[in-house]
């Protein structure tokens, strides 16, 4: 796919007598919405016959002029009978870095860690074994860093809610074992054998956020569970 085929399919919408500005936005944006995305567009709107407004996920940076488009802090505007071919369009998009991909906010409802056995206690005291945990797991793919806040909720009332703070660089992802957080007395931060929802926000840049749980059980964890689940984000 390329800005060929959009301009072309605008333009075989005009020659089928589709002028109506409303119209040419709904149908672009429905028939490219995927493309677009990935192209780090999030809407077309168009302004009058010859000239759209392309919604720009990411923030100007320096650029050098172009025919035929416009640059704005978040949105370029396009005149399609002034750009030179539709490569300027995916130069001029160059010239943005990217919020990333996924949301802001991300939500696992179901979360729990089950308590060790006394024999596992001493077998990974001593540095053995693969017990139950819980992960998550973030992946930033935008062009900035980003700081996290995971709040972890407790169903239990007579838990205090407790949260952490942590950064995850551009391109970049990071794993949490959940188990290993620590609080600032040094002490576990999430208790065990509670049931808990975790929540994600990211500051500055959209992320992408999957929860794993693996629990074991049976003499010397010989059985082992596994579960992997995106997390949920309310866009």
């Amino acid at each position: 796919m390329t800005f060929d085929v959009l301009i072309n399919t605008i333009q075989e919408y005009k020659q089928a007598g589709i002028t109506d500005k409303k119209t040419l936005t709904t149908l672009t944006n429905d028939t490219f919405e995927d493309w677009l995305s990935s192209q780090g567009i999030s809407h077309i709107e168009f302004l009058n016959d010859n000239k759209i407004c392309l919604s720009v996920i990411g923030q100007l940076n320096e650029h050098d002029p172009s025919i035929g488009i416009e640059f704005y802090s978040r949105f370029i505007i396009i005149s399609l009978d002034k750009i030179e071919d539709s490569n300027s369009i995916s130069s001029a998009l160059m010239s943005y870095s990217s919020d990333g991909d996924g949301a802001y906010v991300w939500i696992i409802p179901d979360g729990y860690m089950a308590g060790l056995t006394e024999s596992e206690q001493e077998w990974e005291e001593h540095g053995g074994g693969y017990f139950s945990h819980e992960s998550i797991c973030i992946s930033n793919t935008a062009d900035i860093d980003t700081s996290c806040l995971l709040e972890v909720l407790y169903e239990d009332p007579s838990f205090e809610n407790v949260s952490c703070e942590f950064d995850v660089p551009a391109h970049r992802s990071i794993h949490y074992r959940l188990d290993k957080l620590k609080n600032d007395n040094g002490d576990p931060l999430i208790a065990k054998d509670a049931p808990v929802s975790y929540k994600v926000t990211s500051r500055d840049a959209r992320v992408v956020v999957q929860g794993s749980r693996i629990l074991t059980s049976g003499e010397n964890s010989i059985f082992a569970s596994f579960g992997t689940v995106m997390a949920w984000c309310p866009q």
